[in-house]
């Protein structure tokens, strides 16, 4: 199919440049409503993503030569009739002579890295994982008192990629993932509380079913008596989930962007190499931060990223000052620094204070485990998110709280924030279990 359709795109008039990725996947899938199993089944799926690259004069009419681009999915039935692949084609390059940007390449042939993101038990018993991980849920469950499941989503795929380019690269990874998606319920005589996780991990022994259970368990359990927090400025602490929530941002992370190549060029980060990240002069541990593709089983792992660009493990920011902008090939090009690929997984390095001493005030703090919503802007980094279930700690007593806020600004709390010993792996972010931030806004009753 691959090399059918790169016949193609070399015949076709207009492509200048091309990249092409072939992707395969087979994914078995598991539903359950409470212990009762809904519905099985596996699916299969095969795509070609092409980008093409037109090459063509500015269209305000100057004598600069510019370039475009823009990307055509072809399905297996496409090839069954050749007009349809012609169109798709056609209406590619189409596209792309109506962009005018700078001229930039394509990556060159390179060494590929090694990486571990193959689970040999998914790709020999996907079926019985995903099937084994609803039956762990169900077994954990027995030993927690009050609480049940409401639903259980497993689904297990192997994804394999080839990836060619005009430039003469090539490239073929295998990789694994696996989604457990849960509800569990609480109830107690007049009220019932839910509390959802969704965990996604590459390998099987990454997910600890009985540990989530036990830890989630009790948060159903604590969000029947969990009241709104007070409102006011407060030290807050933010663990496991909800750390990964707030740094990450679904794909969105503040970090991430200020990081990034593309905004340097569009003048959309304030950031400088060798300056510091922070707008207030910073107080608290070290923060050092890698963009960390190579990291055995992560989530956004690869050999080589999209384009083709061979992956690393790079420091981002070392000791708070900004050691680099991750790059990809066409912003590397316009702003003559090495091309790195795009930002692989979080790794954040570990700081000096035990999780247990990061809860230990005799004043008021909030410890947050969960949000119902969490999005900062991805280029002020300014954050609101909404508490599903936190714990208001005074001398050591724990009330559980619900509703209200925490809002501030990312950097700005990161200037002063002290960062747990004990580190954590969540998929896609390596790094401290839990970070205490001084002087958060809490708005609640």
């Amino acid at each position: 199919m691959l090399q059918r359709i790169i016949e193609a795109v070399r015949r076709e008039e207009g492509v200048h440049d091309w990249l092409a990725r072939h992707i395969r996947k087979t994914s078995t899938q598991y539903y359950t409503i409470g212990s009762r199993a809904e519905s099985r089944r596996s699916v299969q799926s095969e795509k070609v993503l092409v980008t093409v690259m037109n090459d063509h004069a500015a269209s305000a009419g100057g004598q600069e030569q510019m370039r475009g681009q823009a990307q055509a999915t072809i399905l297996p039935a496409d090839l069954a009739d050749e007009t349809s692949l012609q169109h798709k084609l056609n209406q590619a390059v189409f596209m792309a002579h109506l962009a005018d940007n700078s001229p930039y390449g394509l990556p060159a042939p390179a060494e590929y890295p090694t990486v571990e993101l193959a689970d040999l038990t998914i790709q020999s018993r996907a079926k019985q994982v995903a099937e084994g991980l609803v039956q762990q849920l169900l077994a954990a469950l027995e030993h927690e008192k009050d609480v049940r499941l409401s639903s259980a989503e497993a689904f297990v795929e192997e994804t394999q990629i080839e990836l060619q380019n005009s430039r003469g690269c090539h490239g073929e990874q295998t990789q694994t993932s696996l989604l457990l998606d849960w509800v569990l319920l609480a109830a107690s005589s007049n009220d019932e509380m839910e509390s959802h996780l969704a965990v996604e991990r590459r390998r099987v022994s990454d997910v600890d079913v009985a540990g989530m259970v036990r830890r989630h368990a009790q948060y159903a359990r604590d969000a029947l008596l969990a009241t709104a927090p007070r409102t006011g400025v407060f030290p807050v602490v933010v663990s496991d989930e909800a750390l990964e929530e707030l740094l990450m941002a679904e794909g969105h992370s503040p970090l991430i962007y200020r990081s990034s190549a593309q905004l340097k060029y569009q003048r959309m980060t304030p950031w400088e190499v060798g300056a510091t990240i922070f707008t207030t002069s910073p107080s608290g541990d070290q923060f050092t931060l890698y963009s960390h593709a190579l990291l055995p089983f992560g989530m956004r792992s690869a050999a080589f990223d999209a384009e083709g660009l061979a992956t690393h493990r790079l420091p981002i920011v070392e000791k708070g000052l900004l050691s680099r902008f991750w790059a990809e090939q066409r912003y590397a090009e316009y702003l003559q620094v090495p091309a790195t690929g795009t930002f692989g997984n979080m790794e954040i390095a570990a700081g000096t204070h035990p999780f247990s001493a990061l809860l230990d005030d005799d004043a008021t703090l909030y410890h947050i485990v969960a949000f119902s919503a969490m999005s900062p802007d991805p280029f002020t980094g300014d954050f609101v998110g909404e508490i599903r279930l936190g714990y208001e700690l005074t001398a050591g007593r724990a009330r559980p709280i619900r509703g209200g806020s925490i809002s501030g600004n990312l950097f700005d709390v990161l200037a002063r924030a002290q960062l747990s010993q004990e580190t954590t792996f969540l998929g896609d972010y390596v790094g401290p279990r839990a970070m205490r931030f001084a002087d958060v806004t809490v708005a609640g009753a």
